[in-house]
């Protein structure tokens, strides 16, 4: 299945990678523990991060007007990286970010754009999206909402300002929701139950030795043994975009101050 990303600029100053396994707040846990949790780790890595190149800062007053958020950049920048610092464009302490790309996905699937899973920033919150990229002709823009006033909030170069996952279009159209007594299933209930019980034995043993691991879901069994599914997934086989660009291709710089630019910002206080 093809997920094409269009350059919508004959320059470059964002990328898209595989999203990464690791964070930073993770890797400070007490002996990695936080690594233990395999759906944590499977939500930091599904799909995609879309990578700033431009370093910057921001803070925002509270207000709602645009002129309420000042953006500028950290760094001396050329023209082209100017033209993808983010800006004030919604107003009411949005931070708004121009993707370099426009996604292609095939029929039924869209995308979802999301801040970086599990990858909190202070000061500001990711904003979600779902976009039809099977028919979308043009890009969209990623977006952070500003969440304390006069609180300076920092983008490094290098840093993913978006995550970007597909999803088929249709999935939640089709499910049929129900709610039921887990007593009415009573092979699951007997496996639960067998789990409750050495959890909480488990949990218990826990308070006095933290170094142990159940490790039920990381092996993909119950807590009988029993075995499921043979896939079970513990990482994601994510390739990396592969340029198509013509040999031919060199980046080309364009004026700042060019129609439709989307960089606004206010000199740094």
């Amino acid at each position: 299945m093809k997920l094409i990303a269009y350059k919508t600029f004959d320059y470059k100053c964002q990328r898209l990678v595989p999203a990464a396994r690791t964070r930073e707040w993770m890797d400070k846990t007490p002996g990695a523990f936080a690594y233990h949790c395999l759906p944590l780790v499977m939500a930091n890595s599904l799909g995609w991060f879309l990578i700033n190149d431009v370093p910057c800062e921001m803070e925002w007053d509270g207000t709602e007007p645009s002129s309420g958020l000042k953006v500028w950049a950290t760094e001396e920048l050329t023209e082209n990286e100017k033209y993808f610092l983010p800006s004030s464009h919604f107003g009411s302490g949005v931070v708004t970010f121009h993707a370099e790309f426009m996604f292609w996905t095939e029929k039924k699937i869209s995308i979802i754009t999301k801040g970086p899973a599990n990858m909190p920033k202070h000061g500001i919150q990711a904003l979600e999206g779902v976009v039809e990229t099977d028919w979308l002709p043009y890009p969209f823009t990623m977006n952070w909402k500003m969440t304390a006033k006069n609180t300076r909030v920092r983008f490094e170069r290098g840093e993913p300002i978006a995550q970007i996952i597909p999803w088929p279009l249709d999935l939640i159209d089709s499910m049929e929701p129900e709610i039921l007594s887990l007593q009415t299933n009573p092979e699951l209930y007997a496996k639960y139950e067998d789990y409750r019980k050495k959890r909480s034995v488990f949990n218990a043993k826990f308070l006095t030795d933290g170094k142990k691991r159940q490790k039920y879901y990381v092996r993909g069994e119950d807590s009988l043994g029993n075995k499921y599914v043979e896939d079970h997934k513990t990482d994601w086989k994510t390739k990396q975009f592969v340029s198509k660009l013509s040999p031919d291709y060199h980046p080309q710089q364009v004026s700042a101050s060019s129609p439709g630019c989307p960089w606004s910002a206010g000199d740094k206080p």
